[in-house]
């Protein structure tokens, strides 16, 4: 008997068409992950039927949820995938490599079609109807550069047979911390030892109707809220003072490598006030958390998102 190996696994990435419905002809990507946890959970409900006996009668299914995390390298080429089922449509320029892909905030987001392949059993497992609900991931330090991404499907199945019988290779060029620069305000950032940048999509997951069979029929968009932090050494208030007077400014995370990048801008940002404290005898840091927003910013987006590589599109 042969037993699943995570080093044999892949993890397929598919657009679908119509939400929930797998396309007669998928385009599949075998998609760079670390971790790839959908899941799919339904309630066993007991029953309170009285028949004159001690033994329970059989429990009733409730709803089918379909939810799970998936861990993945920020990179150059196969983020890409990950950002259009964000933010949906895109800006492509360029006719030659580097191509520039411009992601803004949308009125929608693609679903998509997930499997988690277990080719050792052989067993794909099938994720329907998913979207990204959401991002995050933090930088600085030695740690690995990644993406947590939270998402919310419609069901699953499984069958002996893959999703695409050949599956499309996406070359793994990652972006590392040493790599990543901060800008506040249109001027680089030296101090700071730590950033986190946050996205929750707002889908909304109750959407089970009579009849869809347990089936959540749709995810639609909510207001997007964009937050974060930015950990820095504490060499003088100036940071500070903007968190107290509440004063605006801008974000903007940039990670490079040669011709090639990956950029978030928050073009319009509010600082939360905190205090640096005195924890130790050591250099004293301070941890300013942020929230981003759209009133008047000549981007007319909340977060824009810029990656420049070698690929020539995510259509």
């Amino acid at each position: 008997m042969s037993r699943a190996k995570g080093i044999n696994s892949k993890l397929a990435l598919a657009y679908e068409n119509t939400y929930g419905q797998t396309p007669v002809s998928p385009v599949g990507y075998n998609i760079p992950f670390n971790k790839s946890k959908m899941d799919v959970k339904q309630n066993l409900i007991d029953s309170s039927t009285i028949r004159g006996r001690r033994d329970k009668e059989q429990p009733a299914t409730g709803n089918i949820d379909v939810s799970g995390s998936i861990v993945v390298p920020i990179d150059q080429v196969g983020f890409g995938f990950w950002l259009r089922a964000m933010f949906g449509n895109l800006t492509t320029t360029g006719s030659g490599d580097p191509y520039t892909h411009v992601f803004k905030v949308g009125g929608s987001q693609p679903s998509l079609v997930l499997e988690q392949q277990y080719p050792d059993v052989p067993a794909y497992e099938t994720f329907n109807g998913c979207k990204v609900n959401k991002f995050s991931f933090t930088y600085g330090g030695d740690n690995e550069l990644t993406a947590n991404l939270d998402l919310i499907g419609a069901k699953r199945t499984v069958g002996a047979t893959p999703l695409v019988a050949s599956l499309t290779d996406i070359p793994l060029l990652k972006f590392s911390n040493f790599q990543g620069s901060i800008e506040e305000g249109g001027s680089q950032l030296a101090i700071v030892t730590e950033a986190s940048l946050n996205a929750d999509f707002g889908l909304d997951g109750n959407t089970y109707t009579i009849g869809g069979g347990g089936y959540r029929t749709g995810l639609p968009e909510g207001v997007l809220q964009v937050s974060g932090s930015i950990k820095a050494f504490f060499e003088d208030a100036a940071l500070l003072n903007k968190a107290i007077d509440n004063t605006e400014s801008s974000l903007k995370f940039k990670f490079t490598s040669g011709m090639h990048s990956l950029q978030f801008f928050l073009e319009e940002v509010i600082f939360q006030q905190s205090s640096p404290g005195i924890e130790n005898e050591k250099g004293i840091t301070i941890n300013l958390p942020f929230k981003a927003f759209y009133d008047n910013g000549v981007n007319d987006s909340a977060i824009v998102t810029t990656l420049v590589n070698s690929q020539a599109s995510y259509a």
